[in-house]
């Protein structure tokens, strides 16, 4: 059965979302934030919802497809007897057939405020198999929308739509900028309801971008910030694809948000690599900067970007390690400059904390803001191209680390002070500086968090300090 992917947006009014514009406009908006599918309501209970008679909607259909994005529909049931059950489904795959969706978003849920779903697990069952079943037949796909913490909803079936719907995407309303205490409660939920062989590839969570409505935010940068962290939980997380509830309520400024940040949907190639075997291969050495030298600042730095130069020295023996060693030697703090890491095609340095400033980008912009990475360039260097895939590796696994954006947050000296640097892949070598950034990309996208058991500490261990008397 097809399954969902990449980022998805829902629409509960499709025809004031679009407005004056043209379908075409509107798809290319929804291909620019990088939209996998469009998620439009497509009835409650045995209802049609006007979005299916939308006059333009065949037009929206084409425009999409024609922009790689996917016509998804959602549908609320109400099934409160077995009979309305039946006739439900019947009519999702009647309107999947007239309206040609790609998917049914199957949103179940019990609440006071409207008539959501009524009926028992009898009812759930017999609705989720023929929708199942239909869809199927079709080629079409089917996901799971409903509550964040299934544990406060008892009276809702969710047994009976986990057991036959495979895409989970609960709909995680957080409120506030750091989403990650109530993600944590949803996941915490659902994973006493899935398998935990299954956890990772069905959770596919719901992020609130609403700033008007029910479940608003206070302000927009608070939006902003949610939305920012939300992705980076997910891509940390590595789930396989995500939504947004709602595209009718969310602030204009989201899209330049969206239009910003990559989307995570999955290990690029079928590989995977965990951060520990990334900081293996990347073969770092720590060699900083003595604190006091004139060229270790010590000033905080909390960075949102990477800078990559060249070294501009081609001198036989000037690899990582002999900067690492200028770079605590006079020549260095009288010229005062200073970076994070140098690379060859054997090791990297590091020689400044990514917590402290350096002097490498000819600007306090760029200094106060971004870790330096300068690629070595000495005419003995055996491999030079293993110099810039380590280069790459390492820039993905920081930005990977600290939350830097893939590519947008990967600039070079030039982007601060015009100076041309890194020269090599400016000019096209070793692939250029798009290909620099594919690497990084390519790399970026099969990283994943190290797996690890959670524990308790023991207080009686070696480690516990006694009370003073």
């Amino acid at each position: 059965m097809k399954r969902t992917s990449g980022r998805n947006i829902f629409i509960i009014d499709l025809k004031k979302v679009l407005g004056s514009s043209t379908p075409e406009a509107f798809a290319k908006k929804s291909k620019n934030a990088r939209m996998s599918g469009v998620w439009i309501r497509a009835g409650r209970g045995a209802t049609p919802d006007p979005n299916l008679s939308l006059k333009d909607l065949a037009d929206v259909r084409k425009a999409l497809t024609d922009v790689g994005v996917e016509l998804w529909g959602w549908h609320v049931p109400f099934c409160a007897n077995s009979t309305a059950a039946a006739t439900e489904a019947a009519k999702v795959l009647e309107w999947v057939d007239h309206t040609r969706l790609v998917g049914m978003v199957v949103d179940a849920e019990r609440t006071n405020e409207n008539p959501r779903f009524q009926g028992t697990t009898e009812e759930a069952a017999a609705y989720t198999n023929a929708v199942v079943a239909g869809l199927d037949a079709r080629g079409c796909g089917v996901a799971f929308s409903s509550h964040d913490q299934p544990a406060l909803h008892t009276d809702l079936p969710f047994k009976e739509f986990l057991d036959r719907i495979e895409d989970v995407c609960p709909q995680v309303y957080y409120r506030i900028a750091d989403p990650s205490v109530r993600l944590g409660k949803s996941i915490h939920d659902y994973k006493a309801l899935i398998s935990a062989s299954q956890f990772k590839s069905r959770y596919r969570p719901t992020g609130n971008i609403t700033v008007r409505g029910d479940i608003p935010f206070p302000n927009v940068e608070t939006c902003l910030a949610a939305t920012t962290a939300f992705l980076g939980l997910v891509k940390t997380a590595g789930y396989l694809s995500h939504s947004f509830w709602c595209w009718d309520t969310a602030p204009n400024e989201i899209w330049k948000l969206f239009n910003q940040t990559p989307v995570w949907a999955g290990p690029s190639k079928g590989a995977s690599m965990k951060l520990d075997e990334a900081q293996v291969k990347i073969q770092l050495i720590q060699d900083y900067v003595p604190v006091g030298n004139h060229n270790r600042p010590g000033d905080k730095l909390t960075p949102t970007s990477i800078t990559i130069h060249n070294t501009d020295n081609d001198s036989k023996g000037a690899n990582a390690a002999a900067h690492a060693r200028y770079m605590k030697g006079p020549d260095a703090q009288k010229r005062e400059v200073s970076w994070h890491f140098t690379v060859d095609d054997k090791f990297v340095y590091q020689s400044l904390p990514t917590t402290e400033i350096g002097w490498h980008s000819g600007t306090k912009a760029g200094n106060y803001s971004s870790i330096g990475i300068e690629i070595c360039e000495h005419s003995d260097m055996k491999d030079v191209p293993a110099a810039y895939s380590r280069a790459a590796l390492l820039a993905a696994w920081l930005a990977y680390r600290l939350n830097i954006q893939v590519p947008n947050g990967i600039l070079q000296h030039h982007d601060w002070s015009g100076k041309n640097c890194p020269h090599i892949l400016r000019k096209g070598g070793n692939k250029g500086w798009k290909g620099f950034i594919k690497e990084v990309q390519d790399i970026y996208d099969q990283l994943e968090p190290v797996e690890a058991a959670l524990i308790a500490h023991n207080e009686k261990g070696h480690h516990a300090v006694k009370k003073p008397a």
